[in-house]
């Protein structure tokens, strides 16, 4: 693949990350104005985020496992304009389970991308530029995330949430017209169509080796937990601010969401942090960053609050980024089954532990959730540095007779 066509890809990867998480995360600025509008709970708002990413989730081992049999730039851009579709419905609902059921399905078209778009980029990008395509495609999604949320936050307030949600769409779509024109097609080989569903579920053999890899597993669970906690803060945040001692309008709620700016940055440059200190150092120094910012973001001042909330952010998406890159280098042939797992992982942690914020906030239990979830974090990446020490040990011993 030339040059051209390299950069190219990673455009188009980075507009399709972007896409992805505006829609995803499109309703989370709007948590509290749907619990007054619709008269429900904290929590229950939060089921219009954690149903589309339970949903999501569900639909990511399929998209892992078919996408050898299909052309993966077609199922990106059905998804990406079916999704878009189911937005717009959503602004259009009348009832709760309106919005629900339209943002769970979404969420079930969205599920096809993320594994898709790994896929593509692992097979079109050279080895030696896969960690910045990645980053560059993560850094898509903290854009896209940021974008969705502040827009979405203030044209709520001056205008309306349904008109904000199809101004999403919109935009969505546009986006996915120049990814058609720039990202370029890919051929899909008989033999993988042939073989892919089988390939993919061989045996409990497959999927034992993953699962019982000294590492792997703990990379699933810190994508995890690290998006649960993360999911969690925002919404958190949202409702946070609007309550005392803030008591903050939607529309500066909403440019609160501008944090993302710091993990569009830490995900573009996780490439180099890894070059320069290692898988296992960055990770740990990554989830260092992230506890350090949330716990920045407990203290009850604007001047604190904020910033803390960018040195999370950043922390996270450069975490993730790192994370998600380790997954493929660890798994070698299995990296498509791997890459399902830990995206399984990263997004049933965020509905889980999403929704359960939702729930510690109404009944004061939000401290809580985020000193046990900061004590896991750290006790997976203090794992994973043992197991670095314990494999650099060896590999320093020489062989006896």
């Amino acid at each position: 693949m030339s040059q051209s066509s390299i950069g190219q890809t990673q455009g188009a990867m980075f507009l399709v990350g972007f896409v992805t998480f505006a829609l995803l995360y499109a309703t989370q600025p709007l948590l509290p104005t749907f619990a007054q509008q619709f008269s429900i709970s904290a929590a229950d708002s939060a089921l219009a985020l954690s149903l589309s990413t339970s949903a999501l989730a569900l639909t990511i081992f399929w998209g892992a496992v078919r996408t050898p049999a299909l052309d993966r730039r077609r199922l990106m851009l059905a998804a990406l304009s079916l999704a878009a579709v189911f937005n717009v419905l959503a602004a259009f609902s009348q009832t709760w389970m309106q919005v629900l059921v339209c943002r769970t399905l979404l969420g079930l078209c969205l599920g096809a991308v993320p594994a898709t778009a790994m896929a593509y980029v692992a097979d079109a990008v050279p080895g030696h530029k896969m960690s910045s395509a990645m980053g560059l495609y993560v850094a898509g999604t903290a854009m896209g995330g940021m974008c969705g949320r502040v827009g979405v936050g203030v044209s709520a307030d001056l205008v309306s949430w349904p008109v904000a949600l199809v101004v999403v769409s919109a935009l969505s779509l546009i986006a996915i017209v120049l990814v058609a024109r720039v990202l370029p097609a890919q051929s899909v080989s008989p033999a993988a169509s042939a073989s892919a569903g089988a390939s993919a579920w061989v045996g409990w053999r497959t999927w034992h080796a993953l699962l019982s890899h000294p590492r792997l597993p703990r990379l699933f669970v810190c994508g995890g937990l690290a998006s649960g906690l993360f999911v969690a803060a925002y919404n958190y945040a949202s409702f946070h601010l609007q309550s005392p001692p803030f008591d903050l309008p939607a529309t500066q709620v909403g440019l609160i969401f501008a944090c993302y700016l710091a993990g569009v940055v830490s995900s573009g440059i996780s490439g180099r942090l890894t070059a320069r200190w290692g898988l296992y150092r960055a990770a740990m120094r990554m989830a260092a960053v992230t506890a350090v910012g949330l716990g920045l973001a407990l203290v009850p001042s604007l001047p604190v609050f904020v910033p803390g909330l960018a040195v999370m952010t950043f922390g996270f998406f450069a975490l993730h980024a790192v994370c998600s890159g380790w997954v493929g280098r660890e798994a070698g042939a299995l990296k498509s089954q791997a890459t399902a797992l830990y995206l399984l992982s990263y997004y049933v942690g965020g509905s889980l532990l999403g929704y359960l914020g939702g729930w510690l906030w109404q009944h004061g239990g939000w401290p809580v959730l985020t000193m046990g979830l900061l004590a896991a974090l750290g006790t997976i990446a203090w794992q994973l540095w043992r197991l670095q020490a314990a494999h650099a040990a060896r590999e320093a011993t020489p062989e006896t007779a």
